[in-house]
This record gives structure tokens, C-alpha cells and sequence, in this order.
């Protein structure tokens, strides 16, 4: 016999699957190098660069092409699970980027998020404003450039939601 109807059993799993799949989580994505030396942390010890590779990600606050690279100063932020920077939380110091070749401006523009790993080069001494600021330099191995943020607090929000009770009732709520 051929069952054409959805019972209603069938109807909340269905339901729950799609409400499962359409509730997104951040995406995780495993770490390229040390997530817990800080900018701050490398300045403090005043010591040679590390070998090991350190991933740091933060807002980018300027950006130079040169002849051969491309450098940007961003201020760090400690990494979420996904990599990407927490701007929620304290920064934990300034460093400068080095990429061997060319990044876009336009791209890597001032106010963007970026996660980068490298190694650790040197320190190097500069400024921020009028005071001097030693900021540790490091070689770009691996960049991401993060999806810029869109919060647009005057657009009206509209949302639908399912439910379904162990009675056996479904509900649908739209809320403004």
C-alpha cells in the first residue's frame, strides 16, 4: 500500500531538520598557529623572534604597497573558534603584516578584519600617533580577509518561525 499523506511524526522531524539546518553556527576552522602569544606578549619579552608560526588576526588600520610586498599595521584582537577576530574583547596589541606581493587597497582597506599566520621576523620600532610603539613584524604565510559587517540598526527586521508541540498542534510565528 502506498502512503501519499505525511503523518505527523514524519511532519516534525521534517520540520525540526530544516529549523536545525537553517540555524547556522560559525563555521570552525582549525588553527594555523599559535592562538595564545600575543602582539602584546612578543613586545613584553623584548625576545628574538619565535620559529613557530603564530596566527593573529585583528582590524586593519593602514596599509602600504611597496615595491616587492604589501605591509598593514592592524590592531589584535583575540580569535574566535571560526578564526575570526573577537572585536568584542580587549585588543591585545598592534602589529604589521608583511605579504610578499601585492594586496588591493580597495580589499585590505583600512577598518577590515584580517586573520594572518606566519612567523615571527623582528621587532620593530614606529609609532602610534606621537608615541613610540614597538610593533613585532610578521611574514604572512597564510591571510584571510573576513566579509565586511553590515549593521544597519534603521532597516525593518521581519522573521518567521515553526513550532510544533508533543500534542501533535503546529504553530507558525511571524514577528516585526
Amino acid at each position: 500500500m502506498n502512503r501519499h499523506l505525511v503523518t505527523k511524526t514524519e511532519l516534525i522531524l521534517i520540520t525540526t531538520l530544516l529549523l536545525s539546518s537553517a540555524c547556522s553556527t560559525m563555521e570552525s576552522a582549525a588553527p594555523t598557529g599559535n592562538r595564545s602569544l600575543t602582539p602584546d606578549q612578543i613586545v613584553q619579552r623584548k625576545s628574538a623572534p619565535t620559529a613557530s608560526p603564530v596566527e593573529w588576526g585583528g582590524v586593519i588600520i593602514r596599509l602600504e604597497n611597496l615595491k616587492h610586498s604589501t605591509e598593514f599595521e592592524a590592531i589584535a584582537y583575540p580569535l574566535m573558534q571560526n578564526g575570526r577576530p573577537d572585536t568584542n574583547k580587549p585588543p591585545v596589541g598592534r602589529f604589521i603584516a608583511v605579504n610578499h606581493g601585492y594586496l588591493e587597497s580597495v580589499d585590505y582597506a583600512r577598518g577590515r578584519q584580517v586573520t594572518v599566520s606566519g612567523k615571527i621576523d623582528r621587532l620593530r620600532e614606529g609609532k602610534v600617533g606621537e608615541a613610540a610603539y614597538i610593533f613585532p613584524v610578521l611574514q604572512i604565510e597564510r591571510i584571510r580577509l573576513w566579509p565586511k559587517l553590515y549593521v544597519d540598526d534603521s532597516s525593518p527586521r521581519f522573521n518567521i518561525g515553526f513550532g510544533a508541540s508533543s500534542g501533535g498542534s503546529i504553530g507558525v510565528g511571524i514577528g516585526f
